[in-house]
């Protein structure tokens, strides 16, 4: 025996009677059994209905930007559902973040994304999310699963800081441009 240096050991580790039946397989169809990592879990009625509820609003919403005509001043297309100018271009002679949003929908329903982007780059933003939210929401009310994200909360959380960042970038680029 070398000093300091434990010896290697054989043992066994032995379990009670009642243990060892505890540890027998669970069967495929029991419902403590885990699902495999591939398979989604439905989803709840409600989340259903309303993934469908969207869809038709986004549609609803292109449809309304494609009986529109674009506004040749790059804003005001709003005016013709019969709203108001703008307040703040009203009363302070600057145009406001959503300034030419409606009008950016109306050139990107009919390609013509340049002419969306300078209408607003924000609108042109969201109205590409909201096409691509046309066939994701769409799919879960007919599949009745949530497809491709695993975490819909946190992306709507992204893109939605993405979509404020932009709208108050190019607000501020304007109101720049506006005070020189």
């Amino acid at each position: 025996m070398t000093q300091g240096i434990p010896q290697k050991e054989d043992f066994e580790i032995t379990l009670p009677n009642r243990a060892r039946g505890d540890i027998t397989p669970i069967p495929a169809g029991s419902a403590r059994a885990v699902p495999p990592l591939c398979a989604e879990p439905h989803i709840s009625p409600f989340i259903r209905i309303s993934s469908g509820a969207l869809c038709l609003f986004l549609v609803a919403g292109f449809l309304l930007a494609a009986s529109l005509s674009p506004s040749p001043r790059g804003y005001g297309t709003h005016q013709q559902l019969g709203l108001p100018p703008c307040s703040i271009q009203v009363l302070f002679g600057i145009p406001c973040p959503s300034c030419g949003m409606t009008t950016s929908f109306c050139w990107f329903v009919r390609g013509e994304i340049l002419k969306s982007a300078r209408a607003n780059p924000a609108g042109l933003y969201l109205a590409t999310i909201c096409a691509l939210l046309i066939p994701w929401t769409a799919a879960i009310s007919l599949f009745n699963r949530i497809l491709l994200i695993r975490e819909p909360l946190r992306w709507a959380v992204i893109l939605g800081c993405l979509y404020f960042f932009v709208a108050l970038t190019q607000w501020g680029v304007r109101f720049y441009f506006a005070a020189c």
